[in-house]
């Protein structure tokens, strides 16, 4: 019978541990796909200070919302404009439209609490179904519409 040394020994179990770590680590040393999958367009239970666009904002104001821009009189009130943020959906598009490059899209920021970053979603006006980009991801908009989200671009 082969006897090893106490620092053979040693490094064996060491090896053998490495083994184990690299065994129960499996899934994520391998690189994951970038699934894209359908999301609310705010996230959810976030809290939302302002969301802004060109000159125009939707701002928090203690409970209730208020819109600020050029425009004086809006056919929608500012509960429900934020409503109709919280509802809506993004849902991956998995062909992106070739005519978009020559589309300008509008650029809105949503600001949530505890972050410094806002949010940036490029929306595709006079595209059907409302199309967005979103963190280098590409959706559509349901269960709401552009003209409610964005109702001073009317």
């Amino acid at each position: 019978m082969a006897r090893i040394s106490q620092r053979a020994m040693n490094n064996v179990v060491i090896i053998a541990m490495l083994v184990m770590i690299a065994l129960f680590n499996l899934d994520s040393l391998r690189p994951q796909k970038n699934v894209v999958e359908t999301r609310s367009l705010l996230p959810e239970n976030a809290y939302v200070l302002k969301i802004e666009h060109d000159g125009h904002s939707l701002e928090r104001i203690g409970q209730q919302w208020r819109q600020k821009g050029h425009t004086e009189s809006l056919a929608i009130t500012p509960d429900v404009q934020f409503s109709h943020w919280q509802r809506g959906v993004l849902n991956p598009v998995t062909k992106v439209p070739a005519d978009l490059s020559q589309t300008q899209p509008y650029i809105v920021v949503a600001w949530l609490a505890g972050n410094s970053n806002g949010l940036v979603y490029a929306i595709y006006p006079n595209t059907s179904p409302t199309v967005i980009k979103f963190e280098n991801n590409w959706y559509t908009l349901t269960n709401t519409d552009i003209d409610n989200l964005l109702p001073w671009t009317l």
